[in-house]
């Protein structure tokens, strides 16, 4: 726990089932179990998030596996839409930890992230301000477009082209327990619109979305419309660590020849292949709210 700060409970989403693309292109049961290098990429998440020093405790959503024993205290299933697999991610957490202030919302296909990247983005975004000068509810990092370049050369990414210059978001999103009742709403909005520009509009305003298409939106324009949905502050959090945006999404990333960080020295074991899902996975290493049918 940071001194001056309440608990944080970190929300790992471990990814969609075996119709994720990515996990059906090497036969794993969900993107969180895709191998990589000899670990699966949930675990590099896991024990990122548990070598950060900031993080209290953890909720996996979704599939587990042996290999992530030690590394979570809670798993509970995926749901079938995003929206619901947040909500149920969420209510744990904040069951597990009532006195939470904060809940880290993170995907489990970030295998390059740092524990150091962790802890600073954690540290950075409680500080931040909102527009009001109070404490930001919802805080998101953001990385340059020349950053991501230069650290993770030849890996494809999606860019946003703004007036302040082009940026990849990131794959962590830090909430304060009280917009969570607002957030939930929002998500499945855009992402059930998410194919339909017309309904997006109409959601973020035609203005927003005309300036953001043509490239002349600001990140400060993003944020007021944001938090104006909301009815919460939320900001973007610049960062250099570009870890925290350099997700798995493409086979290709398979085959990036940029090493996972050494956060898992000790955790002995065989590789991860595609071989290991044929077996049950061995008993999770926390208590888990999955039920037997």
């Amino acid at each position: 726990m940071l001194e001056g700060r309440g608990p944080l409970v970190a929300v790992v989403l471990a990814g969609g089932g075996p119709g994720d693309r990515l996990a059906r292109a090497v036969g794993a049961p969900s993107k969180a179990l895709v191998p990589y290098g000899a670990r699966p990429l949930g675990e590099y998440v896991l024990a990122a998030l548990r070598g950060s020093g900031v993080v209290d405790r953890t909720v996996l959503v979704g599939e587990t596996h042996g290999r992530f024993a030690g590394l979570y205290d809670v798993n509970v299933p995926s749901g079938a839409r995003l929206v619901d697999s947040l909500a149920l991610g969420l209510g744990a957490a904040l069951a597990q930890v009532p006195a939470a202030d904060d809940v880290l919302l993170v995907t489990a296909d970030v295998p390059w992230l740092t524990p150091e990247a962790v802890k600073r983005f954690v540290v950075a975004a409680r500080a931040m301000e909102g527009a009001d000068g109070g404490r930001a509810q919802l805080v998101y990092p953001v990385v340059e477009r020349a950053d991501a370049e230069a650290q993770f050369p030849g890996q494809r990414r999606t860019y946003a082209g703004l007036e302040d210059g082009h940026f990849t978001g990131g794959n962590l999103v830090l909430v304060t327990r009280g917009v969570v009742p607002a957030l939930l709403p929002l998500i499945d909005r855009v992402f059930s619109n998410r194919k339909n520009p017309l309904a997006l509009a109409g959601i973020v305003g035609p203005g927003t979305l005309a300036r953001f298409l043509l490239g002349r939106a600001r990140v400060a324009q993003l944020e007021a419309r944001v938090s104006a949905l909301l009815g919460a502050a939320a900001r973007a959090l610049p960062t250099r660590d570009a870890c925290l945006a350099a997700d798995v999404d493409d086979p290709r990333h398979l085959a990036d020849k940029h090493a996972p960080p050494a956060t898992l020295a000790g955790r002995g074991g065989p590789p991860a292949t595609p071989a290991d899902w044929r077996d049950p996975p061995a008993a999770p290493a926390g208590p888990t709210l999955r039920r037997d049918p």
